[in-house]
C-alpha cells in the first residue's frame, strides 16, 4: 500500500470502488496494522481457518487480520475474531444462504465466558446497541470478513429484496450474571469457564415491553409466546443435513434479566417445553413456513403447533436494568458455537493492548 493511500478518506475511497467495504469508512490496512493484529494469535498467517460461500471462499488467519483492522478491531480481538469465523465457516451454519437469500437474514453473534470481562463485551444495559468498541468492531470485521471472502455484493450475490440493517452486526454478550439459568454456552456442552461465540442467522428482531400482572410468571411465559409473530417458527425438516441444505428453523428469545429472574422457579427446559407445546397457530398462518402441510384430500387441522419441539427455542439473558424482551428468528440454519482459543502471551497481550478498551464512561465493568 502506498503512502499516497494510508489515508482513511482515499483508503475507503479505493477499497468502496473496489467492493471491498461495508459502505463505512475503514482503517487503513497497512502492514504495519496488519502485522500488530496478527501477534494476537499463534496461528501461522496462512492457516485457513475455513471456506466462505461457495467457490471462492478460503479464509486465511491473515485475510482475517485484514478485515479486523478495516474494522477498527485491536489485536486483542483476535482470538474472538478466530473463534466467530469459525463459526461461520461451519458447514452448519448455513451463512451462505443467509448471506445470499432474498429474505434478509441477519448475523447475530453471542459471546460467552470470561472473554466477555476480559474485551469488555457488553451484556448490561443497551447490550445491543452502540457504544461499546469490541461489540460494534467484532460484529462488523466478520461481517466484512465474509463479504470480502465470498465476494458478496447487493445485486450480485447479496439478493436481499429489502436488506436488514442487523447485518452490520447483531452482537451482544450473555448477561451471565443476572441470569436464573446456566448460560447459553453451557447449554450448548461447554464447561462455564470456556469462552465462546455463537452465530445464528435470524430474520427478524422484534422487542417488547412486559410488566407483570397479578398472573406473575404464567404470563411472563405467556408473553413469549404472544409476542412471536406466526412466520417466526421452529422446525427441522426430514432432508436437513449436516450441511443444513433442508430447513432448519429456530428463534432465539433474549430475555432481560428482570423478567428472567421473575422466572427463576423454572428451568429453561421447563420453558422451553411450555412453549413448544402451546404456541399454536392457524394453519393458513404457517403455511409455506413448514406448519401448513396440507394433505390431499380430507378435512385439515385449524390449528398447528409453531414449535416442532423444544430445540427449536434458544433462550438467553442479556441486557440491563427494564422490562424489555426480544424474539429474533426464524433463524436460518444454524446455531453454531465455537470455543474461543487464546494464545500463549494472552497475558502480555492485554497489558499492551487493553488501553484501547478504556473508557470513562458508564457503569464500572459493565460488560
Amino acid at each position: 500500500m502506498s503512502r499516497q493511500e494510508q489515508d482513511i478518506e482515499g483508503v475507503t475511497e479505493s477499497f468502496y470502488r473496489k467492493g471491498k467495504t461495508d459502505g463505512l469508512p475503514v482503517v487503513p490496512p497497512s502492514e504495519e496494522r496488519v502485522e500488530r493484529m496478527l501477534e494476537g494469535t499463534d496461528l501461522p498467517r496462512d492457516e485457513v481457518i475455513g471456506r466462505l460461500g461457495t467457490r471462492e471462499g478460503a479464509l486465511t488467519v491473515e485475510k482475517l487480520a485484514v478485515n479486523g483492522v478495516m474494522a477498527g478491531c485491536l489485536p486483542i480481538h483476535m482470538p474472538l475474531l478466530v473463534a466467530g469465523a469459525r463459526a461461520l465457516a461451519d458447514p452448519k451454519s448455513n451463512a451462505i444462504q443467509a448471506s445470499v437469500s432474498t429474505g434478509s437474514w441477519a448475523y447475530l453473534f453471542v459471546v460467552n465466558g470470561p472473554i466477555r470481562r476480559a474485551l469488555d463485551v457488553n451484556s448490561d444495559t443497551a447490550a445491543f446497541g452502540p457504544g461499546f468498541r469490541t461489540n460494534r468492531t467484532v460484529g462488523r470485521a466478520l461481517g466484512l470478513a465474509y463479504k470480502n471472502t465470498a465476494r458478496i455484493h447487493p445485486g450480485e450475490k447479496e439478493m436481499a429484496t429489502i436488506g436488514n440493517p442487523f447485518k452490520f452486526s447483531l452482537f451482544a454478550g450473555e448477561n451471565e450474571e443476572r441470569s436464573p439459568w446456566e448460560p447459553l454456552h453451557v447449554e450448548r456442552g461447554y464447561d462455564r469457564d470456556d469462552s465462546t461465540i455463537t452465530f445464528a442467522a435470524p430474520n427478524n428482531f422484534l422487542q417488547y415491553k412486559f410488566e407483570a400482572g397479578p398472573r406473575g410468571d404464567q404470563e411472563m411465559v405467556e408473553s413469549l409466546i404472544r409476542n412471536t409473530p406466526p412466520h417466526m417458527v421452529g422446525l427441522k425438516t426430514e432432508t436437513a443435513n449436516e450441511r443444513y441444505e433442508g430447513a432448519q428453523l429456530e428463534v432465539f428469545y433474549a430475555l432481560c434479566p428482570y423478567n428472567a429472574q421473575e422466572l427463576e422457579a423454572y428451568t429453561k427446559a421447563e420453558i422451553k417445553e411450555y412453549i413448544s407445546e402451546n404456541a399454536r397457530r392457524r394453519a393458513d398462518e404457517l403455511s409455506g413456513l413448514g406448519g401448513g402441510n396440507a394433505e390431499d384430500d380430507g378435512l385439515q387441522s385449524l390449528w398447528r403447533r409453531q414449535f416442532a419441539d423444544p430445540e427449536r427455542i434458544k433462550l438467553f439473558v442479556t441486557g440491563g436494568s427494564g422490562r424489555f424482551n426480544a424474539a429474533m428468528g426464524p433463524t436460518l440454519g444454524g446455531p453454531t458455537t465455537k470455543r474461543v482459543e487464546l494464545p500463549d502471551n494472552w497475558d502480555a497481550l492485554l497489558e499492551r493492548y487493553g488501553d484501547g478498551l478504556d473508557r470513562e464512561w458508564g457503569q464500572a465493568g459493565g460488560g
